[in-house]
């Protein structure tokens, strides 16, 4: 993937990204990070890439994945979002991105809002805040959960 871009490239796969974080290179972490790099765009729950990879690798235990995603979001690849239930979901984050998140079937999507270059806090909060980065979510229904199929405009 190229910085800037939001889809994988076969020359930064899952092995450059993870030695590119300083991580070691195990087969779990691989087989982890190239599902989500697959799909990049989908939220996962631990418990629901779990399933989806015990096909690949029978012995992968559910700690294991626990334990993965939070080394990849520690070292910025992977983005943890508050999940359904109180489980998270978590999402690729190689670039900086905002999120619609669906009250509806509670899903989280990526999405490239416009207008955002005139976005700024008052004088007052410029003055108590350091800004590091910004996150945007915005909330209502997807197609799949809006009346007829639709999102409201």
């Amino acid at each position: 993937m190229q910085p800037g871009s939001r889809t994988a490239t076969p020359e930064l796969s899952a092995e450059v990204w993870l030695r590119t974080k300083g991580l070691r290179v195990t087969p779990q972490r691989r087989l982890v990070l190239d599902r989500m790099l697959q799909q990049i765009g989908r939220h996962w729950t631990a418990d629901e890439l779990h399933e989806a990879l015990r096909a690949q690798l029978s012995e992968l235990a559910r700690g294991t994945v626990y334990n993965i995603l939070a080394e990849l979001t520690r070292v910025g690849l992977v983005e943890e979002l508050p999940g359904r239930e109180g489980s998270a979901s978590y999402g690729v984050h190689l670039t900086p991105h905002h999120h619609f998140y669906c009250d509806g079937c509670r899903r989280w999507f990526d999405v490239t809002p416009v207008g955002l270059g005139a976005l700024a806090l008052s004088p007052d909060d410029r003055a108590r805040f350091d800004v590091q980065a910004v996150a945007v979510v915005f909330h209502g229904r997807c197609a799949e959960c809006a009346p007829h199929g639709a999102p409201h405009r």
